[in-house]
């Protein structure tokens, strides 16, 4: 018998747990298919909406002058201002009408300027006459001068005189080279010593000039360190190695 009673409550508890999470099923599914809840939303006027809008100023902005505003201060009229259909003058005197400006005539059209067809000096710079057809002529019959430099070059030979003839007309101050120009030529004296010619020997030791090599002479005009033997020549000093 008592195990009837135990079955019976058993079987009562199990039946009321099966009843409660069957109603917790029915309300979970009835909430769920109920819509969302909207706000209403509130209704809108069909009439035109006001767009004006009100700007207030500060009070310590300026305001414009209002034409006719009593307030106001007036300029005084002294008569220089302009009136009205009065002509204003414009640039050189003439008034504006209000006609159309004329468009200032367009500058004739420049012609070209005759070129110079004379090319005798090549586009170089012309120094001098310029005059290449007429040849330089000092009036001496014996010079045979290209210029008035070389003019006075021998102008000074002459005056000075031969260093061998002692002449002051030596053919050698009128010697020429091999294009015709004027080229002194001591060698042409007919008293020519080439001892005496400072060009091929020492004046000083009477030595050939050469670089110091077989009795050969060779001077330097500062103090110099002889690049062949080492000594130290002074300046203007005769030496041989």
């Amino acid at each position: 018998m008592k195990k009837l009673l135990q079955n019976k409550r058993l079987l009562a508890i199990i039946g009321g747990a099966v009843t409660l999470i069957f109603v917790i099923l029915i309300v979970y599914v009835t909430t769920q298919d109920k819509p969302p809840v909207s706000n209403p939303v509130p209704e809108t006027s069909a009439s035109t909406p006001d767009t004006s809008v009100t700007i207030e100023l500060p009070e310590n902005s300026e305001t414009p002058d209002i034409p006719g505003n009593s307030n106001t201060n007036e300029i005084p009229d002294d008569g220089t201002g302009l009136k009205p259909n009065e002509n204003i003058s414009i640039g050189s005197g003439k008034t504006n009408t209000g006609e159309k400006a004329q468009e200032p005539a367009s500058p004739a059209k420049e012609t070209d300027s005759p070129k110079n067809t004379d090319n005798s000096n090549g586009g170089g710079i012309q120094i001098g006459d310029g005059d290449k057809n007429t040849k330089y002529n000092c009036g001496s019959p014996k010079h045979h001068c290209e210029g008035a430099e070389t003019h006075a070059y021998i102008l000074n030979l002459e005056l000075e005189g031969c260093l061998y003839c002692g002449s002051h007309a030596c053919p050698s101050f009128y010697a020429v080279d091999e294009w015709g120009n004027a080229c002194y030529t001591p060698s042409k004296c007919p008293q020519y010593d080439k001892k005496k010619d400072a060009v091929e020997y020492c004046q000083t030791c009477g030595k050939k000039n050469g670089n110091g090599d077989n009795n050969t002479c060779q001077k330097w005009i500062i103090d110099f360190t002889c690049p062949i033997c080492g000594k130290l020549v002074k300046a203007n000093e005769c030496h041989t190695h």
